[in-house]
Formats: C-alpha cells, structure tokens, sequence
C-alpha cells in the first residue's frame, strides 16, 4: 500500500470516528447516523481484507481449474498416442499418398504381401475404400494403388486429427 493509499484511508476513518465521538457524546442513543459512520469509519480498511478473503477462495477455485486442466492434458496425450500409433508407419504412408493424390506405385515384387495386408487393413477400419467395381484380385501385378483405392472422409478426418495433434497451434 502507497503512502497516499495510506493517507487517504486514514483520513476517512479519523473524519468518521470523529463524527461518530461527537454522535456518541451526545447522550441520546446508537442511531442510523452513529451506524453509518462506523461503516465509514471502516471502509477504506475493507478492501485488503475483503481481497485476502477472495484470493483464499479464488486459490481454491484456481486449485480446481488447475487440476481439471491436469487431468484434461492427460486425456489429451492419450488420445494423441493413441491417433499416431492407430495406423502404422507404412500404412500411414499409403494414407497420406492416397489423400495427397501421391503416385502410389506397386509390382509383383515381395513386398506385394505385405501391401495388401496394409490395404486390407486401411480398408477394415473405414479410412480407405475400394473403387466402386474393384476388388484385390484386380490390381494385377503392377500399378498405382490410386488406381484401386480412395481415401474416405473418415480417413481425411483421422489425417486431420493427427496432423493437429502433431502440429498444433
């Protein structure tokens, strides 16, 4: 608290003590007036303590908030590890060519297998679909998965999400 802060409050109290001896010695009774320079007396005195009372409760509050934002972090890293470990590395390649109109090229070579597991897969858990009329059997030994398949909306959206949880702001 400044000086003049100081000052000033003291200032009314001593005016409204004084007010309030003079009411008080003047023998009739404690009236309204007598009440209210009392009150004036200690107003100027009330607002440290009224913000001691508020900070004391606004910790609590500011307690609570920070352990609701705690516990909404948690929820947070988990739904982020669980977005970026859904869809494996290389499937997650093949998502993202697919949706970015990538060239996806593919031949009968040994990693055939394992490319359709990983189309199987996208495709099982809705965020890749078949071409309307094509099936597996149809990709034949060499081509562009493009050709094939097409990325769904919930396949954009799963993108989206993981690129916010990856790069967010």
């Amino acid at each position: 608290m400044s000086r003049e802060e100081l000052w000033t409050r003291s200032a009314v109290t001593v005016a409204a003590l004084l007010g309030l001896a003079l009411k008080l010695f003047v023998p009739d009774r404690m009236d309204m007036t007598a009440v209210t320079l009392l009150v004036l007396a200690l107003i100027p005195w009330m607002s440290s303590i009224l913000q001691r009372i508020d900070t004391v409760a606004g910790g609590v509050v500011l307690r609570e908030i920070k352990k609701t934002q705690a516990g909404q972090q948690q929820e947070m890293d988990r739904m982020k590890f669980l977005f970026e470990h859904l869809v494996p590395g290389e499937e997650l390649r093949h998502l993202q060519a697919l949706a970015d109109g990538t060239p996806l090229p593919y031949d009968a070579g040994g990693s055939r297998p394992l490319l359709d597991a990983e189309l199987r897969r996208l495709t099982g858990v809705g965020l890749i679909a078949r071409r309307p009329g094509r099936t597996f059997a149809q990709m034949g030994a060499a081509g562009d998965v493009r050709e094939h398949f097409a990325v769904t909306d919930a396949g954009r959206a799963y993108l989206e999400i993981l690129n916010g949880y990856r790069n967010p702001g």
